[in-house]
Formats: structure tokens, C-alpha cells, sequence
């Protein structure tokens, strides 16, 4: 069954050197449920108005967010596992990896929250220590 859901995403990065960033993102979302899985998609606009098209599946203990549009990705978030990835962009295109540490969810009727801890890696050397948290909660 799908659900119109509102979905906030906090990430939080930190580099080796301390600088430290934190972005958040509020959207409408479509919930759905599948084979075990848990589905959010939604849509974002960048800066300069290019759309990219989300999807959020979280089957535990694996997370994956694919991104198409403006920027393509597929991360895969799994505990204890590095996962390579390509990031596409217009300006164009980063390979590094996926360090995950920790995926966590609380998923209830009318609400949930799935976070990750995980490092960006150059080459096998950390670029940033990161964390996702995912907040969805049902419309009406």
C-alpha cells in the first residue's frame, strides 16, 4: 500500500582535518512497502534548477539511496562492508567508496527513522566521516 509521507533528511559530514557540514532536506514523499523493503521516493531540485529523481530502499540490515537526474548514484549502506560507488554530475564524475559502520531503523505505523554512519573513501583513505538520518512521517 502506498502512503504520502513527509521526509526530512539530515546529513551530517566531517572531514579528517574537523571542518564539519550538516545539510537538510524536507519533501513530499511516496511510501510504499515490498518483498520486506521499505520504499520512500521523492524529488529535489538543485541550485541551478536540474531535477533528480530518489529512491530509498531499506530492507535490514542494507540501506540504498539511488539518485537519477541531474546527479546518478546508487549507494549501498551495509554494516561492517565498503561498497564502491560512482557519482555523476555535471560537473563530473566521482568514484569513491562507502565505509558503512552502522545502519540503524525504527519504523512504526505512522512514523520511522533509519540513520547511517559511514566514511567517504578516496582510494581506500577516508575523505569525510558522515551520517544520514532519514525522518518520515505520515500525511493525514
Amino acid at each position: 500500500m502506498e502512503k504520502r509521507v513527509f521526509l526530512t533528511l539530515i546529513g551530517r559530514q566531517r572531514t579528517p582535518e574537523g571542518d564539519k557540514t550538516v545539510t537538510e532536506l524536507s519533501a513530499e514523499a511516496q511510501c510504499s512497502g515490498r518483498n520486506g523493503a521499505l520504499y520512500l521516493l521523492y524529488e529535489e531540485r538543485t541550485q541551478d534548477g536540474g531535477l533528480i529523481r530518489n529512491r530509498i530502499k531499506y530492507r535490514k540490515p542494507l540501506l540504498e539511496l539511488t539518485k537519477k537526474g541531474a546527479v546518478n548514484t546508487h549507494m549501498i549502506f551495509e554494516p561492517g562492508r565498503e561498497h564502491m560507488t560512482d557519482y555523476a554530475t555535471p560537473l563530473g564524475l566521482l568514484r569513491f567508496g562507502v565505509r558503512t559502520t552502522a545502519v540503524e531503523a525504527d519504523c512504526q505505523t505512522d512514523q520511522a527513522r533509519i540513520s547511517a554512519r559511514y566514511t567517504l573513501t578516496d582510494q581506500g583513505e577516508p575523505v569525510s566521516h558522515c551520517e544520514i538520518d532519514i525522518l518520515v512521517q505520515v500525511r493525514g
